[in-house]
């Protein structure tokens, strides 16, 4: 189940970031991303496993420094067309709207106007 978990919140994190910056360019960086994910949940369940954890707590923790780890790695080499990575672009002001969550949405394959991708897109703001 702890494979599971850290595979899909991974994917979760890296999905949020695709959304929320949707002008990503570089089909081999994602393949690599998605690839390596996968391999660092599996890398997460082995030590897990290994060092047989008995808190709870423990895990959890070494479940969230994958995610953050995640959320840093993509957010500061994501390839833009703006050429700025996403938290750059964070930093200089750049806010997701409702357009780039529905862009994003369409490049990862899903629905925009879809039950689920329209109502995520609904609470980011117009602007």
């Amino acid at each position: 189940m702890a494979l599971i978990r850290s595979l899909l919140l991974g994917l979760l994190v890296y999905g949020a970031i695709a959304v929320c910056y949707p002008d990503w360019t570089g089909q081999a960086y994602h393949a690599m991303v998605l690839s390596v994910i996968a391999a660092g949940a599996v890398g997460i369940w082995f030590l897990d496993k290994i060092l047989d954890l008995g808190t709870g707590a423990a895990k959890i923790g070494v479940e969230i420094a994958f995610l953050v780890a995640i959320a840093l790695f993509l957010g500061y080499t994501m390839p833009q067309k703006s050429g700025k990575p996403p938290f750059q672009q964070w930093a200089e002001g750049v806010r997701p709207t409702r357009d780039a969550a529905r862009r994003g949405f369409d490049r990862l394959g899903v629905d925009p106007n879809g039950p689920v991708a329209s109502r995520i897109a609904g609470l980011f703001p117009k602007r």
